[in-house]
């Protein structure tokens, strides 16, 4: 099935995708999308969802997630997502291009885009 589109959460709700990631986008409906989740397709409300055409090529930076257990302490503060393979990582200061540790491809960050509505805190 082709990609239509990429998707990320806009709002802070506990539905399987990683908050600050993109996901292909296989069908558009009029209240749902379908989404490729770790090699399986799932139909999530099109209201949870920020929809583009073209693929992301920025860095997310997450403030925090409310319901989160898996993120480390130390990003407390926030954590950037890679655009290409959604890989977490914590940005050392507010460089403004970054590496990622797992594809290695190297991208803008978005600081001035507030993801969720919230922005990371500066030191």
């Amino acid at each position: 099935m082709p990609v239509t589109g990429w998707a990320r959460l806009r709002e802070d709700v506990d539905c399987g995708l990683r908050r600050g990631a993109w996901y292909e986008t296989m069908a558009l409906g009029r209240t749902e999308a379908l989404i490729a989740v770790h090699g399986q397709q799932r139909f999530l409300p099109l209201r949870h969802l920020e929809i583009v055409s073209n693929p992301p090529t920025h860095w997310t930076i997450v403030a925090h997630a409310s319901n989160a257990t898996v993120i480390p302490a130390r990003w407390a503060r926030g954590y950037a997502v890679c655009p290409a393979c959604r890989h977490r990582q914590l940005p050392m200061g507010r460089p403004p291009r970054l590496r990622c540790d797992e594809c290695h491809g190297l991208f803008d960050v978005a600081w001035d885009h507030a993801y969720l509505g919230q922005m990371v805190r500066q030191n």
